[in-house]
């Protein structure tokens, strides 16, 4: 079987047993702060295992992407540890318990896939009878392959009896797949201390207990199944079986094939697992293939949260491919994350939509790290320098620490650098300060203390998902919970059964206005939805809020303006494509009653006649007044309508698709078609006008464009006038003669800076006479010359040079840093004194850089308390090993 044939048959085999297939959840979890990113299968059930949830079935099966960090430094060095991973997994959610568990488990892996059963063992809680006895008595597995382990190993979370968290939690078994039986006897700790010839493919947890301050465990009265397989673990296994040739790791199996044949014929030769080589391209090959899915799922690299997750397996990638002789200046991981993308986009054609932004993020990395390598090398070249000063013989474990850390320069890199320094390395106290780093990532990663908390909704029970009535702006409801927000004094949470607020999704803010009852008023500045529950944050301006019914107005002039400004905000997309190309991609939005602001992803700066072309298009648009529609559909038969979904965005399987008429009749490519949940205008000529205030960088490869709709464009224009009238006003003249009276003082000031450097040139000519020397036989100028542009120098010393000095050595301290240029006669460079060779002296001496011709040459370098020794010293060394000497 090929592995999505094995996918598919664990999923289906599921479904024949009256398991709903439900999509994979999102890498980064929504409405969890206590997760960076998803860690397991059951993290978007949480709400079902608590008996919270409004999920219409009681048994699912999932596929679900999982990223986890704690093992980072294991990736490529053992057979079966990578940072993304699939998990395969079967739930229940107060339905069957552990012997249907148990017994359709075994009967997929012996009956199904044919595994044979002598080549497992199972490992079950120590005091969990009931899960030993299932295995013993009703699958038939010989004690001698049932191994009993403490809270540390079989239970879920990890020790959770004797250190919490409080929470539901259980019992779990484990299921080792045995690769070498024909070694003999299991040893004596059983499967789970020789992780060689062992490989836990299947973890099978019974949340059956809810444990209590005290170490309590109380049996819920719901008791459900989370279970866990590793894809790439049970696919090496069937391949293994089906081959007759154990894969030496996950890595050379199908799932990676075509990706380490990439990797291969880039750097030119195969590599071999457990050799340094083949740790490299295994680690490049699931590094990339993290942030590819990171990247689909909307996560940047960036220096905050998950982005930096992202920033860090990429860089870790472009060191090893740079290990492996790759020229960083050149991208080509982009090129890679190609390739995972073909390999895996059957099963996950999310990728394949979003090629474009995954390949344009990872290439912007690439080229970003290449300068940021360059800095990194310089940083090593300061420290080395500095160990040197000081008499030492390596760095000490906090500079390779922050190399790494900072800098991303892994151990092995420095070790290459600093062999040109003849320096070592701490390296059993740089390995200290690593251990620290994964210990603090492991508590990091540990599930807090409210395992399950619903955040404010968890003490108030189950409650229906809130109807959204979309086209109504007051209505009457019934409030089925009042909360105090513990985050804001003085606030409280309303929960309706229905609702005409719109909750904060999509890039649109969330709507404001006011809910009043017989004996009270609250005014609600917000709206979020957490798993389909409106919550309505507002301040209590009169009385006591209670259940029961109320009136609920939305305020419709902030409605409005958000509306106007979200299908404004869907024409601007339009027309951004039509004049840039596809090559520009969204890459977030904010809709606000006041302002719209758009995101995307393009590798320069708009023209003045692009911003130009893209006003016009979206006027033009707005002028023809043309109808915006909506219409409920399948996300699969809107992706072939052609609809564009919002680049990271979640959608479900039912999705809304507005569209708003192009402004040209019968053209249908001129439409916008964009999946939305959010507010709109029924008319384009609703939003009255759309001009753009501004356009600009926010991060590598991602521009922005703010504008104002309707109303917004009139405050807008007001703010301009006022601000031209006060500029005016500084310069004494009127807002239409402005432009030229700043012409004229640009001229007034750059004829007064010419005469300035004019006088600051001829009283430093004066002052230099003084340094003139003879020396060796040779008429030298050194001098240190502050305030004088470097400029103005260089025609100094070209009227000096020949005429009244053969050598020219000349220095300007500046603020964070020091510049020199140096001026040779023919006489001087015949001396063995060439202005190039003097310029590179200068600039080792002062850690800079430097160049030029032997007749001139100059260089900066970092600030010097003596700039006139420096220079002087400079001159004794060249002097002693010149043929003047």
């Amino acid at each position: 079987m090929t592995p999505d044939q094995i996918r598919e048959s664990y999923l289906r085999y599921y479904e024949e047993r009256g398991h709903t297939r439900h999509p994979s959840d999102s890498l980064v979890p929504e409405n969890d702060p206590t997760l960076l990113f998803t860690g397991a299968g059951m993290n978007q059930f949480k709400a079902e295992f608590m008996g919270k949830g409004n999920l219409p079935f009681t048994r699912a099966t999932t596929s679900q992407k999982c990223l986890r960090m704690p093992d980072l430094e294991n990736v490529g060095r053992t057979p079966s540890h990578h940072t993304f991973f699939e998990m395969l997994g079967n739930f229940s959610f107060g339905d069957y318990f552990k012997e249907e568990a148990i017994a359709w488990a075994w009967d997929l892996l012996t009956n199904v896939w044919g595994v044979p059963a002598e080549r497992l063992s199972i490992s079950v809680y120590e005091e969990d009878d009931e899960a030993a006895a299932i295995w013993a008595d009703k699958i038939g597995v010989p004690g001698d392959r049932i191994y009993r382990y403490g809270e540390d190993d079989n239970f879920w979370p990890a020790s959770a009896p004797s250190q919490g968290p409080n929470g539901i939690c259980g019992p779990c078994s484990e299921i080792y797949y045995d690769w070498t039986p024909e070694a003999g006897e299991h040893p004596r700790g059983g499967p789970a201390v020789d992780g060689r010839r062992f490989t836990e493919i299947w973890n099978l947890v019974f949340t059956q207990f809810e444990r209590r301050d005290g170490g309590e465990l109380v049996p819920l009265p719901q008791r459900n199944i989370d279970t866990g397989m590793g894809f790439e673990r049970i696919v090496r296994v069937l391949e293994s079986l089906e081959s007759g040739t154990i894969p030496a790791s996950n890595f050379d199996t199908a799932t990676f094939a075509p990706i380490m044949a990439a990797i291969h014929g880039h750097v030119g030769r195969g590599t071999t697992f457990g050799t340094p080589e083949g740790e490299r391209t295994r680690r490049i090959a699931d590094h990339v293939r993290a942030a590819v899915f990171c990247i689909a799922d909307g996560v940047r690299p960036s220096n905050a949260k998950q982005g930096y997750v992202v920033r860090k397996v990429l860089r870790r990638a472009m060191i090893d491919r740079h290990l492996l002789g790759g020229d960083l200046r050149q991208t080509w991981l982009a090129t890679l994350a190609d390739t995972i993308i073909d390999t895996m986009r059957r099963a996950w054609p999310d990728l394949g939509e979003a090629r474009t932004a995954i390949t344009s993020a990872i290439a912007t990395e690439e080229q970003k790290f290449a300068s940021t390598f360059l800095g990194a090398s310089q940083k090593l070249h300061a420290l080395a320098e500095k160990a040197r000063a000081s008499g030492e013989q390596q760095l000490s474990a906090g500079e390779a620490f922050l190399l790494y850390d900072t800098f991303g320069l892994p151990l092995d890199l420095q070790r290459m650098l600093l062999d040109e320094h003849d320096l070592g390395v701490d390296e059993e106290g740089y390995r200290a300060a690593m251990a620290e780093q994964r210990r603090r990532s492991q508590e990091a990663s540990r599930i807090s203390d409210s395992i399950f908390d619903e955040g404010p909704l968890k003490d108030v029970g189950a409650l229906p998902e809130t109807a959204f009535v979309r086209d109504e702006r007051q209505i009457e409801a019934s409030i089925l919970a009042v909360v105090d927000d513990t985050e804001t004094d003085g606030q409280v949470l309303l929960v309706l059964d229905r609702t005409p607020f719109y909750a904060e999704g999509g890039g649109q803010v969330g709507d404001c206005g006011l809910i009043e009852g017989p004996d009270f008023a609250i005014e609600i500045d917000d709206a979020v939805a957490l798993r389909g529950v409106t919550l309505h944050r507002g301040v209590v301006v009169r009385g006591h809020p209670v259940t029961g019914t109320a009136t609920v107005r939305v305020d419709r002039q902030a409605r409005a303006a958000t509306e106007r400004n979200h299908t404004g905000t869907h024409l601007l997309h339009h027309a951004l494509r039509a004049v840039l190309g596809d090559e520009a991609t969204q890459a977030g939005s904010l809709v606000t009653p006041a302002r719209l602001r758009f995101d995307f992803r393009f590798p320069r700066g708009l023209t003045d006649d692009e911003l130009a072309a893209i006003e016009d298009r979206v006027n033009t648009w707005i002028l023809a007044n043309r109808p915006v529609s909506a219409e409920e559909m399948g996300r699969e038969a809107a992706r072939m309508s052609g609809a564009m979904a919002l680049f990271g965005e979640k959608y479900g399987d039912q999705v809304r698709v507005v569209k708003v008429l192009g402004a040209q009749q019968g053209e249908a490519s001129a439409d916008s078609v964009e999946l939305c949940g959010g507010t709109h205008v029924a008319y384009s000529g609703d939003i009255g006008l759309l001009k753009i205030v501004s356009e600009g960088s926010i991060a590598a490869g991602v521009r922005r464009i703010e504008a104002r709709t309707g109303l917004g464009v009139l405050e807008h224009v007001r703010g301009e006038e006022s601000t031209l009238r006060r500029s005016a006003a500084l310069f004494k003249t009127s807002p239409d003669r402005l432009e030229e009276r700043i012409e004229a003082t640009q001229a007034e000031l750059k004829e007064a800076r010419r005469a300035l450097e004019e006088a600051r040139g001829e009283l430093a000519a004066g002052k230099l006479d003084s340094g003139l020397r003879t020396w060796n036989d040779l008429r030298i100028l050194l001098a240190v010359v502050p305030g004088v542009p470097v400029k103005t120098l260089r025609d100094i010393a070209a009227d000096y040079v020949g005429s009244r000095a053969d050598l020219v050595i000349l220095g300007v301290p500046e603020a964070d840093s020091s510049a020199f240029l140096v001026a040779a006669s023919p006489k001087a460079t015949e001396a063995g004194l060439a202005a190039d060779g003097l310029v590179r002296e200068i600039a080792s001496a002062l850690g800079g850089k430097g160049g030029g011709k032997p007749a001139f040459a100059q260089g900066k370098g970092r600030p010097a308390e003596d700039l006139q020794a420096t220079l002087e010293d400079v001159l004794e060394r060249a002097g002693a090993t010149s043929d003047g000497a």
